[in-house]
């Protein structure tokens, strides 16, 4: 559906109430001329109101849509399955819980990361990444005395950050950087 579409409608529902008007107007003594009259110029105009609201309703959904696929490809990353080699890097947090990632300074290249995050504490923490602006692209849910991976698929070269997302831990410190750099995986 094209968008001019939503105009000609309003049109048509602005001139039909023109018509109607100087209809009314024209002939106030014998205004409307039959209640059949009356019931079909309320049908016809709830018909093209309940046409826009409708096809405002697709439309939305379709940018919306749009949107969202417009902001996958501009983070970098999408809602597919990877597909090709993956980049594993290794991150930990002391046994003791203290509330840092060893190291705290990550680099990959562009294409598929794996990050194994060994947590050997007692103390719950996550693994989460974002990217410069604040969009997660992917997370983990705390947990604590483990290992868990952290799939991001389709880096493209850019800053990001990882932190935990345990209440109060990210403030405290818990967090580092992600660089993505060089070419695509594979080159």
């Amino acid at each position: 559906m094209d968008g001019n579409f939503f105009f000609v409608i309003g049109g048509v529902l602005v001139l039909a109430a023109v018509v109607i008007s100087f209809i009314g107007i024209r002939g106030a003594d014998s205004f409307p001329p039959s209640r059949g009259v009356l019931l079909g110029v309320i049908a016809l105009f709830a018909l093209i109101v309940g046409t826009t609201m409708a096809f405002a309703i697709v439309k939305s959904v379709d940018e919306q849509d749009k949107r969202n696929d417009e902001l996958a490809k501009e983070e970098g990353t999408t809602e597919t399955t990877a597909t090709g080699p993956v980049e594993t890097i290794d991150v930990a947090s002391p046994a003791d819980g203290s509330l840092v990632f060893t190291p705290n300074g990550l680099e990959a290249k562009p294409g598929n990361v794996a990050i194994d995050y060994d947590n050997p504490s007692p103390v719950p923490h996550s693994i989460a990444v974002a990217t410069a602006n604040g969009n997660v692209i992917g997370q983990v849910q705390p947990f604590s005395g483990g290992k868990q991976t952290l799939d991001l698929n389709d880096l493209k070269p850019g800053k990001y950050v990882f932190y935990c997302t345990v209440p109060g831990h990210r403030e405290a410190g818990m967090q580092g950087d992600l660089t993505v750099v060089g070419g695509p995986t594979g080159q």
